[in-house]
């Protein structure tokens, strides 16, 4: 299946990716440079570690949200997406993920449920 390179634009060919594999190599570059920056320089701020690998403070935050980093910037906070509590690394906590799981299930076998999961959780709090 061709594609269009999310970054470049170009034209490739990938089952997986959306990057080109010039912008995946320079990607995975990056990537490998933030992460030797923090085992070197734990203590690193997220700023500090964007200037340093001239990575955007953006990028940085999706690789700890991946769970991607072994060593996370100390001044990096995530919060959760639905209730705005502060996690590790993903985009939900366990409790509103929990919540959705078993919303899901009770409402598994009503099939003509039009439940919207995250609306419902976040109009109890």
């Amino acid at each position: 299946m061709l594609k269009n390179c999310d970054v470049c634009g170009k034209v490739f060919a990938h089952p997986a990716r959306s990057l080109c594999e010039e912008c995946y190599r320079k990607a995975q570059a990056r990537f490998q440079a933030v992460k030797e920056y923090l085992q070197k320089n734990p203590g690193a701020t997220v700023a500090e570690v964007s200037e340093a690998t001239e990575t955007d403070v953006d990028v940085i935050y999706e690789y700890i949200r991946e769970g991607r980093l072994s060593v996370i910037p100390r001044d990096a906070a995530l919060k959760c997406e639905i209730c705005g509590a502060v996690i590790q690394k993903g985009r939900i906590c366990h409790k509103c993920l929990g919540e959705l799981e078993e919303i899901a299930h009770r409402s598994k076998d009503d099939d003509d449920s039009r439940v919207r999961y995250l609306d419902q959780i976040k109009r109890r709090r």
